[in-house]
């Protein structure tokens, strides 16, 4: 680990804060019904192999963060985190009967498209400080790409998330297989019984990472610096972090498997 002192721990946190944008957390009545029905049936008409899940933390709020391969993706991470995970959704989403209801039965939260990501990271950040476990997808959307690879290159907002709340621990899950059974543009006609890899990293709060010589390699001596840069330049050297630990959060899920 590198030196970092507790109080520039919370010195860095101040720098890196996102204001939550207030609005309640949705209440999902059906979410645990959902849980205790769908999750048998899956496991009787997928072949879904699930690795490390034991890493997930079982209580209190946690990031997981996954590729994004199939409109399956969120259905497999909470099938097999075994969490009520919340994920954000575009507002549209929210605007056409049925579509509502589904949404809300299943722990997504309403964000503001017109605000652009800045409502979509202060949503999330509802999510962490009501103490609900989130699920994100670094790479903002489904894959378009239709060979391998797949994974595509992360935004910067699972890093912003992380940094806004740096002792939430981050678990990582490659996704391989999803595509198979629900590609892109498809017909809702889901190919269950094709197989499926999910496979969970150990966590990793930001706190962890940011002091790390191999992660964002923070001292006092820069989080001192930081300080005393004008709003601009302070602005550029967070994002270089935030840009740093993305492109090692794609690498993680990577290295987990997804394609």
């Amino acid at each position: 680990m590198g030196e970092l002192s507790d109080d520039a721990r919370q010195r860095l946190a101040k720098l890196t804060a996102v204001e939550p944008a207030g609005r309640p957390i949705p209440a999902t009545p059906m979410y645990a019904g959902l849980l205790t029905f769908v999750i048998p049936l899956m496991n009787l008409v997928t072949r879904l192999q699930i690795h490390g899940s034991e890493h997930i933390p079982r209580n209190g709020p946690v990031i997981i963060a996954a590729n994004h391969l199939s409109h399956l993706d969120p259905i497999l991470v909470i099938h097999s985190s075994r969490r009520k995970l919340f994920y954000l959704a575009k507002d549209e989403h929210f605007q056409k009967a049925g579509w509502r209801q589904l949404m809300l039965a299943t722990g997504q939260v309403e964000t503001d498209r017109t605000k652009g990501g800045a409502d979509a990271i202060a949503r999330a950040a509802d999510v962490l400080a009501a103490g609900m476990p989130l699920g994100i997808f670094p790479e903002g959307t489904r894959s378009r790409n239709t060979s391998p690879p797949y994974l595509g290159r992360g935004k910067t907002g699972i890093a912003r998330i992380a940094a806004s709340f740096p002792d939430v621990p981050v678990v990582f899950c490659g996704i391989n297989g999803a595509r198979d059974i629900l590609a892109p543009g498809e017909p809702f006609l889901p190919k269950t019984w094709k197989k499926t890899n999910l496979k969970y990293s150990s966590p990793i709060t930001w706190n962890d990472w940011v002091s790390h010589k191999d992660g964002g390699g923070i001292t006092d001596a820069k989080v001192a610096a930081l300080e005393k840069m004008t709003k601009d330049d302070m602005r550029d050297e967070i994002g270089l972090l935030y840009r740093k630990f993305t492109n090692q959060s794609i690498a993680t899920i990577s290295a987990l498997g997804a394609p």
